[in-house]
């Protein structure tokens, strides 16, 4: 893990630039709320967006009308970045299994959506090896919201709202 500081703003708003145009060709409405009080932190930025993107794109690919929304967040002294989509659901059995490596609640001739079953388990990883952790709460049927937090101490100050040349000298 690398150390550094770095926009979390600007790497949420990266995330979901980077994902905008998966979920206009599922004619899904993507947006992000950012609390005004996310500015810079300390952290290993590449793994915080490894992660995001994650989450972002299992969002829209198990999303097939609705919306996917990004919040980036303090609360409880954590910062909470959590994605929650308007997609099918997670079933209450299949939670528990979730996060396991090769795991996918689908499978067989019948699966509807391609994936390794890896992403979760890695998220979940590197989340713990930033001091964090990935959570989830869905209703199946109705959408999912899946949450990084991720310790508030790697904040090191307020981002200030200079130009991005400016910060970036």
């Amino acid at each position: 893990m690398v150390s550094e500081t770095f926009s979390l703003r600007e790497t949420v708003e990266k995330v979901i630039k980077t994902s905008q145009p998966l979920a206009e060709n599922k004619n899904l409405k993507l947006t992000a709320e950012i609390a005004p009080e996310i500015g810079l932190m300390k952290s290993d930025r590449r793994r915080v967006e490894q992660i995001l993107l994650n989450l972002l794109s299992n969002a829209v690919k198990f999303t097939e009308q609705g919306f996917v929304r990004m919040k980036c967040e303090i609360q409880n002294e954590k910062i909470v970045i959590s994605v929650a989509d308007s997609g099918i659901g997670i079933k209450p059995e299949d939670i528990g299994v979730l996060f396991n490596p090769f795991r996918q609640i689908e499978s067989g001739t019948t699966r509807k959506y391609d994936g390794t079953g890896l992403g979760l388990s890695i998220c979940r990883k590197l989340a713990r090896l930033l001091g964090g952790e990935v959570r989830v709460e869905s209703v199946w049927g109705q959408g999912s919201t899946f949450s990084l937090m991720l310790p508030q101490e790697g904040e090191v100050e307020k981002e200030q709202h200079l130009p991005k040349q400016e910060r970036e000298k």
